[in-house]
């Protein structure tokens, strides 16, 4: 594909402004969390080593996060200076077709847009995995993976409820065990302790209620067939899957639904990692537009300020003002897919596909 000789050099522009401001403004966040979570760090006494590891470690998260909408400032920024200098009006009057003109950056859009998610799948799930392990050596609470009040339900109707559950020992204590055949309750068996085998439980001190009988009965000791693989990775960090990629997110999904279980965060979070790697070709697409595009509706915005800083003010405005506006959409679908008023994987995408649809639309409202 030939680029017209004033493309490459926004190219250029766009490419050295994006990594500068990309990587400053991740470096400065991860410092910022490391700062606001010292109070929680400093009882344990880490060393000036765990502070710096973790700080490079929280950038590549941020490095994610910040893709579309450094994406989105970059492109404001850079073609509002092509409006200011009248650069492309020129092209268009040459007899250059613009949105031909332009097809470079829309290459490039779908360039980063497919480096942000190799990078958001492969390698930023990786430094976080780093984290919580520094953490969990730094807090030794790795050692005594203990789980409180778990529900646990098998395909062949049996349900479980654990008062305490520890992984490490295999082990659980207060323990309920429901034996459901047709949606129907035959047995429930109370455990003081149960002892979890690879196929059957050890159950200690046990109150047997049979309700098709109508009898109560005790043993001090009972053998019960439950074939359970149990992980307390499925259930740990619940609060924290956002940051993990969508094949570890698959993962959990199956591990749940192993048990008989479902969660609609990890559902719609993966919807939403699916639809987050196309916001960045989006905001591209929308820089360009708004000041190309939307050329007589908006070109007081980028023409008002004739100076290079007063005009950069202002176009980090416009960038801030969408990333809040789509940010408060984005938070706002997500929460109807995580309490299932919207199905779980369609919430996501809604918010993408607007401003999808209206990057588009200004973008072949490009005066020719």
């Amino acid at each position: 594909m030939k680029i017209n000789i004033v493309c490459k050099s926004y190219i250029m522009d766009f490419l050295k402004t994006f990594l500068i401001l990309l990587f400053s403004m991740s470096f400065l966040l991860a410092i910022v969390a490391v700062v606001e979570k010292i109070d929680d760090f400093m009882q344990y006494k880490p060393s000036a080593v765990f502070f710096i590891q973790y700080t490079i470690y929280s950038i590549p998260r941020y490095i994610f996060y910040l893709i579309p909408f450094v994406t989105l400032i970059c492109s404001l920024f850079i073609f509002s200076i092509g409006v200011r200098n009248r650069e492309f009006l020129i092209l268009s009057v040459s007899g250059g077709r613009l949105r031909e003109i332009l097809k470079p950056f829309i290459f490039l859009g779908i360039l980063i847009s497919t480096s942000g998610f190799i990078f958001g799948e492969f390698i930023q799930p990786e430094f976080t995995k780093k984290i919580n392990t520094m953490i969990e050596e730094l807090t030794e609470k790795g050692k005594s993976s203990v789980q409180k009040e778990l529900y646990l339900r098998t395909r062949d109707g049996i349900v479980v409820k654990f008062g305490r559950f520890s992984q490490g020992e295999k082990t659980g204590s207060d323990v309920k065990i429901f034996i459901i055949k047709n949606e129907m309750l035959l047995k429930r068996l109370d455990c003081e302790e149960v002892e979890i085998k690879d196929k059957e439980w050890i159950l200690k001190n046990v109150v047997i209620y049979d309700f098709v009988s109508g009898s109560v009965d005790k043993a001090q000791e009972l053998t019960q067939p439950i074939n359970l693989k149990i992980s307390l990775t499925v259930f740990k960090d619940i609060k924290k899957i956002e940051e993990l990629g969508i094949a570890e997110l698959m993962q959990k999904k199956k591990e749940l639904k192993r048990v008989g279980l479902s969660n609609p965060k990890i559902d719609t979070d993966i919807g939403g990692r699916l639809s987050y790697n196309f916001v960045t070709f989006f905001m591209i697409v929308l820089g360009i537009s708004l000041p190309l595009g939307a050329y007589e509706k908006f070109s007081f915005l980028f023409f008002k300020t004739k100076s290079t800083g007063g005009g950069g003010i202002i176009t980090a405005g416009i960038g801030l003002l969408i990333t809040i506006i789509y940010w408060l959409l984005y938070s706002f679908f997500m929460f109807m897919g995580y309490s299932r008023i919207l199905p779980p994987f369609i919430a996501p995408w809604i918010t993408p596909l607007i401003f999808g649809a209206v990057s588009i639309k200004l973008y072949y409202s490009i005066r020719e």
